[in-house]
This record gives structure tokens, C-alpha cells and sequence, in this order.
């Protein structure tokens, strides 16, 4: 099923399937689209509800320009499963979608039931990449103007500038989009960067503190790569209390085995009755 919500100000595009415990699956990137899960769906929903979503500025979501924050990008996954009537849910998430799966973990423990973030992302490498991305629009804004911004836009997420992803399709959006004022549009550019990014985290949005303070059964799944190294993910390993460890690479490269850990990760938890 496909469907919109209305979340937080935003309108957040999902697809759920399956039924079961549900799951809500967060995509990586800063728009993060729902069909990066397209691999492990069919899996994963015979045995649960799964829900994957496009973020508010990736795909088929709408949401007017505002500074992305970790409260707000955890605080959108919280309305959706508030509009799904989903009390409780599991959390996964690849790189950026994995800090919001710890995210979620830290600020609202009693609406997750167990969290398996995978290709966990951070570092010096990790923040210049995704902050130039931002820093570039900043800069075309000022000197090129915002409709060469929403030309330059990469479906690929490699190292284009930033924006909104629906502002390729919806000629109505893009139009809003391009009037917005120059400063206020760089502002909030600006102000994005130092959300992110400028904090003492040890992987993006989670400090070592966070870390430490959750509470609810998880999983780990190592990055190999600069942007989600390996080290980090065993760092989150050694630091969240009982942390489970699986040797799987990212969805996308090993669908079958990511889904087979994944599901039976989520049968321990449901048997150990802790989730």
C-alpha cells in the first residue's frame, strides 16, 4: 500500500506490506527515499508489518524548507507511526538512517521495541562529505541562483548540492522553492550544517553519552567504506549496553543475508520477550 501522512508539517510519502510486529525502515542520505529498502521488503513482510518512507525532502514527500535537525528527523518517524497507530515498532536504518534509528532509541525508548541500525556512518570523512553537499548549495545560491540547484540535483547522491527531490517532478514546488528569498534559503543551509554536524558525536546525531544510555535490545551492522567505517560501527557495538553484533553488509549488497539476520534478530527478541 502507498499512501501520504501528514507529519509534522510535513506530507511524508510511505509504503507499508506484511503484517506482524511492525517494522519502520529509515533510508540513508539527507533525503533518505523509500525504495533503497526495495531489496529486503518482500523478505522481511512475510513475517512483520513493514513500513519504509521517503524523508521529507527525498522522494515523493513534501515539506517546505526548513532547518533539519536529529529531534526532528526522529520526531518525523514518531508521527508516522502516530498516524499508522503504531504504539511501538522496530527500528532499522542504513547510515543516516541508522542515527535515526538511535535516535529514536534515546529520545522515545517506550514507543521502540528493539533497534538493528546497519552501514553505521560518522566520522571527519562522513560530515565533510554530507556537509559539502549543503555547503555547495549554499554557495550556487548566492552566486547562481536556487534553479540551478534543483538543476544540479543527483538521484545518484554522489556530490551534488543539495535539495528537495520532489522539485524535480512537481512544477508547482519547484516554483515555490525558486521564490524563496536567496539569504533565507542559505540560512537555512547554514543552520542545517551546524545541526548535523557540529556537536561532539561519535557517529552522526549520537554522542558517546547517547550511546550509553540505550536502552532497548539492538543489533549492529559494520560499514567497510570512509563515509561508515568499521570502526565506528564497533564503537556503537562496545558502547550500547548488550549489543548484538551481525557480520552483514549493507541491504543493498546482501539483500537475502541482511534479511535473514534481520528477521532472525527480531525472533530472539520477540522469544526473550524484551523487546
Amino acid at each position: 500500500m502507498m499512501a501520504t501522512a501528514n507529519v509534522n508539517g510535513a506530507e511524508i510519502y510511505y509504503e507499508e506490506s506484511g503484517s506482524g510486529p511492525p517494522i519502520i525502515l529509515s533510508a540513508g542520505g539527507l533525503q533518505g527515499v523509500a525504495s533503497s529498502y526495495q531489496p529486503v521488503i518482500e523478505g522481511l513482510s512475510q513475517e512483520h508489518r513493514v513500513v519504509v518512507y521517503d524523508r521529507r525532502f527525498g522522494g515523493q514527500s513534501r515539506s517546505p524548507m526548513v532547518v533539519q535537525t536529529w529531534d526532528m528527523v526522529c520526531d518525523d518517524v514518531f508521527g508516522l507511526m502516530d498516524t499508522l497507530g503504531i504504539e511501538r515498532a522496530y527500528l532499522g536504518g542504513g547510515s543516516f538512517g541508522a542515527a535515526i534509528s538511535l535516535g529514536c532509541a534515546v529520545r522515545r525508548p517506550e514507543r521502540v521495541r528493539a533497534i538493528f541500525p546497519s552501514n553505521i556512518a560518522g566520522g571527519v570523512i562522513c560530515d565533510a562529505y554530507l556537509a559539502a553537499k549543503l555547503f555547495k548549495s549554499m554557495d550556487w545560491a548566492e552566486n547562481h541562483g536556487i534553479a540551478a540547484i534543483v538543476d544540479a540535483f543527483d538521484t545518484d547522491d554522489r556530490f551534488s548540492p543539495f535539495s528537495p527531490e520532489l522539485a524535480q517532478t512537481d512544477a508547482d514546488y519547484r516554483k515555490n522553492l525558486e521564490s524563496m528569498n536567496t539569504e533565507d534559503f542559505i540560512q537555512v543551509m547554514r543552520d542545517t550544517i551546524y545541526a548535523l554536524f557540529d556537536g561532539p558525536y561519535l557517529t552522526l546525531g549520537m554522542t558517546e553519552k547517547a550511546l550509553k544510555s540505550v536502552a532497548v535490545p539492538a543489533m549492529v551492522m559494520p560499514g567497510n567504506n570512509d563515509v561508515h567505517p568499521r570502526g565506528l560501527a564497533q564503537a556503537v557495538h562496545r558502547l550500547v549496553p548488550n549489543c548484538r553484533w551481525a557480520e552483514v553488509r549493507p541491504h543493498s549488497e546482501e539483500p537475502e543475508k541482511y534479511t535473514k539476520r534481520v528477521l532472525g534478530f527480531l525472533a530472539e527478541v520477540e522469544a526473550d520477550g524484551t523487546g
